[in-house]
């Protein structure tokens, strides 16, 4: 995805809540005025129909006031659904921007901040769908529930002014209270459970060296810090709590003792009581949410300047337009990779051209650069200089989902994912079950599968069949070569395979060489090279010989005859020897 297709979704789902806000606001606002007919309800009773006993006037305010609260519930319902079409609005619009922009970080920085970033839109959709956005209209509409206090007396508004007064302040001292134990806390529970997880990864390690007992005391004493922080704050929140929850009581009782006094002065009416307690209970209402309502707004504003900031950085310039590719023609152009601004060229200069059909092996010394030209093919990074182009198009901006129908790769250490056989070689897509199982009758897989407790839909990984290292790289393998590719790209697809798994692979790659796919194999060993069309042998990150295999296995061998003195001084006798 792109810098502007990020930001437009993001700007879009921004758009969305302001409008979406704007409308339930309006739609709070005559809510609130609504509000007001229980108050003059009870007024109208005590003053009017007490006093007269007039049954009729009673029957015609009581059909007033429900017509009234019906209404009042219709607009409440209906912006709670605007609330929660909203919601999924903002879900829908964030999702992919910050999907595709936190998993781009990742393949740059080695972050694993995707769970993360996606956990930030579903709370900002929760945040949303609870209502917690109507709160700055609420509050905004107190003004005129105080001026309906002041209207019935002065006394009675002094009592509402000094309510707004204790619980905005105690609004205030809850958020500057607990705002640095609760950062303390969230932060020692993420460090806690990030060792946990690391613990788990590596069981087999811990298992076999004996580590458990020392983790598991270095996990305590992480799980107790972060214990000791979190409950610090909750303590705060929940003396604070208490206390407003206090000072509405004693609210209540000011407000009922000055409506006595002024009855009983003749200073107002009876009536005017219970509706300054209605009056002052809605008044005061949103002040009492405002306590918890702060900490919901802060936190969704840090959670959206977040995924701001991860759209930003992930952004990497990549096509949103799908490009069909035809064929697997394949150029790389001086293509140079540095990793960061002080390490050295990984990459450099590389160069070569493969034509539709053919096949290139890649050989040389570890850390020669092997691996990450077949991640530069691929697209998974971005080139430094120069390109790696597919059908004239660079295989790194191209857009993800053609290119994906027409790529398969399958990397050095095969990742398949907690899901069934089908969907990990389907790729999770609408894939015809007819061209999985042809993939896996390519790939030599399909006898395997069938052994499986439900074949194809069998579970692997968590909670389901574990494979061994050799099953996992031919299920992936399958994987790569599933539906019409074009090209095709291997690092190492035989490291964990046996004999047979290393046969089955040959017979493969013969296979799809023979319907006219490109392929690319990085190996370490040559016996699944026997195919080959071209050699590339790469030393430090350059090309130090391109072209036929029997030329540069040649000049590889001459080579390192030269640069070995041993056998050097021996190719010189037996020289002597034929002279």
């Amino acid at each position: 995805m792109t810098s502007s297709a990020g930001w437009q979704s993001y700007d879009a789902a921004r758009r969305d809540l302001i409008r979406g806000g704007i409308a339930a606001g309006s739609l709070g606002v005559f809510i609130n005025i609504l509000h007001l007919s229980l108050p003059l309800f009870t007024i109208q009773v005590y003053d009017r129909v007490l006093s007269s006993g007039s049954l009729e006037t009673l029957g015609a305010l009581v059909l007033l006031v429900v017509i009234i609260l019906g209404f009042q519930i219709l607009l409440d319902i209906l912006r709670q659904r605007i609330f929660l079409i909203l919601s999924g609005r903002v879900a829908t619009r964030l999702g992919r921007p910050v999907l595709g922009a936190a998993v781009e970080t990742s393949l740059r920085e080695g972050s694993a901040g995707v769970a993360s970033s996606l956990r930030d839109v579903n709370e900002v959709r929760a945040f949303v769908s609870s209502g917690s956005l109507a709160l700055p209209v609420d509050i905004a509409m107190t003004p005129l529930f105080l001026g309906v206090l002041f209207l019935l007396h002065p006394g009675y508004g002094l009592v509402g002014l000094v309510g707004v007064l204790l619980l905005s302040g105690s609004a205030i001292a809850t958020e500057m209270l607990i705002r640095r134990p609760a950062a303390e806390g969230n932060q020692a529970a993420a460090t806690a459970q990030s060792e946990t997880a690391e613990v788990i990864r590596h069981a087999e390690i811990v298992t076999a060296m004996g580590m458990l007992p020392a983790l598991a005391r270095r996990w305590r004493r992480n799980q107790t810090a972060a214990i000791e922080k979190t409950e610090t704050g909750q303590r705060l929140v929940k003396a604070l709590g208490s206390l407003t929850r206090g000072l509405r009581l004693i609210l209540q009782i000011a407000i009922v003792s000055v409506g006595a006094i002024l009855v009983t002065s003749e200073a107002a009416s009876a009536g005017t009581i219970i509706a300054a307690t209605v009056s002052l209970g809605r008044l005061l209402m949103p002040f009492e949410q405002l306590i918890d309502g702060w900490r919901k707004w802060s936190d969704v504003i840090e959670r959206m300047g977040r995924m701001r900031e991860v759209c930003d950085t992930g952004a990497v310039g990549r096509d949103t337009v799908p490009i069909a590719i035809q064929n697997g023609h394949l150029t790389v152009d001086r293509l140079t990779y540095i990793p960061s601004e002080n390490a050295r060229p990984i990459l450099r200069n590389v160069s070569f051209e493969l034509e539709t059909g053919s096949m290139l092996g890649v050989i040389g010394p570890s850390g020669a650069g092997k691996s990450t030209l077949s991640r530069m093919l691929v697209g998974v990074w971005k080139p430094t200089a120069g390109g790696v182009y597919l059908d004239g198009q660079s295989t790194f901006s191209h857009e993800r989902g053609s290119f994906g129908q027409a790529v398969g790769y399958l990397p050095q250490e095969p990742t398949l994912f907690n899901a069934s056989v089908r969907d990990n070689i389907a790729k999770f897509d609408d894939v015809d079950m007819a061209d999985v199982v042809k993939a896996a009758r390519i790939a030599g897989v399909h006898d395997l599968i069938g052994s499986l407790p439900q074949g194809y839909a069998t579970r692997i990984g968590a909670g389901g069949v574990e494979l061994s290292g050799g099953q996992k790289q031919r299920v992936a393998l399958a994987r790569a070569i599933v539906g019409d590719i074009k090209l095709l790209v291997l690092d190492e697809p035989n490291a964990h395979l046996d004999a047979e798994g290393e046969a089955a692979l040959v017979a493969a790659l013969s296979h799809l060489k023979n319907e006219g796919k490109t392929i690319v194999v990085i190996a370490q060993r040559m016996s699944i090279l026997t195919r080959a069309d071209r050699l590339l042998v790469l030393r430090d990150g350059a090309v130090a010989n391109f072209g036929a295999p029997g030329d540069v296995l040649e000049a590889n061998e001459n080579r390192r005859v030269l640069t070995n003195p041993a056998l050097a001084a021996d190719a010189q006798q037996q020289q002597e020897k034929r002279s």
